[in-house]
C-alpha cells in the first residue's frame, strides 16, 4: 500500500473546559501514539471520540452509566464497529475530566500533561476490552501494558 493510499485516524476532540496546556493537537498527537504503540495504525484508520470535561459532567456519566454518583479521571463507551461503507473502525469515546486529573497528577506526583496521557492510554485500552475490574491476572495485563505505552509515547511528546 502506498503511504498516499494510507488514511490517517479520525480524532474526534471536544474541549469542553478551557484549557491552555492541554491542546487539542497535544492530544491528537498523543492518541496517535498510542494507536501506534497498540499497532492498531498498521491495519486500518480508526475513529475515536475524546472529550475533555469538568468534574459535574463525568459526575453525571459516572452515575448515569456506572452508578457511582462521583467524579472519576476517564470512562470509555466502547462501540468497536466498522459500519458497511465506512472508513473508518470506530473504537469509542474516551470522557477525561481536565480537573481531576490535574488534581490527581499532584497526588501522584506526575506532570499534568503525563497524567492526561495516562489516562488517554488508560480509556483507549478500556475500549479495546482490557478490563482491570474483572480480575488481578486482567488487572496486571492491563496496567504491565497500559505502563508500558505510557513510557514509549511519554518520550514521544
Amino acid at each position: 500500500m502506498s503511504m498516499k493510499n494510507k488514511r490517517n485516524n479520525k480524532i474526534l476532540i471536544k474541549k469542553e473546559v478551557y484549557d491552555r496546556e492541554i491542546t487539542k493537537p497535544f492530544i491528537e498527537n498523543a492518541v496517535n501514539s498510542i494507536l501506534k504503540n497498540l499497532y492498531l495504525s498498521n491495519v486500518e484508520p480508526v475513529e475515536i471520540g475524546i472529550t475533555l470535561t469538568d468534574n459535574n459532567t463525568i459526575q453525571k456519566l459516572n452515575k448515569e452509566w456506572r452508578e457511582k454518583d462521583r467524579p472519576t479521571d476517564v470512562l470509555s463507551f466502547p462501540i468497536n464497529e466498522k459500519p458497511p461503507g465506512y472508513d473508518y473502525y470506530i473504537l469509542g469515546d474516551v470522557v477525561i475530566s481536565l480537573p481531576f486529573a490535574k488534581k490527581q497528577a499532584e497526588e501522584i506526583g506526575f506532570t499534568y500533561k503525563e497524567e492526561i496521557l495516562r489516562l488517554l492510554t488508560h480509556g483507549i485500552l478500556h475500549l479495546l476490552g482490557y478490563d482491570h475490574e474483572t480480575s488481578e491476572e486482567d488487572a496486571k495485563e492491563m496496567f504491565a501494558l497500559q505502563d508500558k505505552i505510557f513510557e514509549n509515547v511519554k518520550k514521544d511528546l
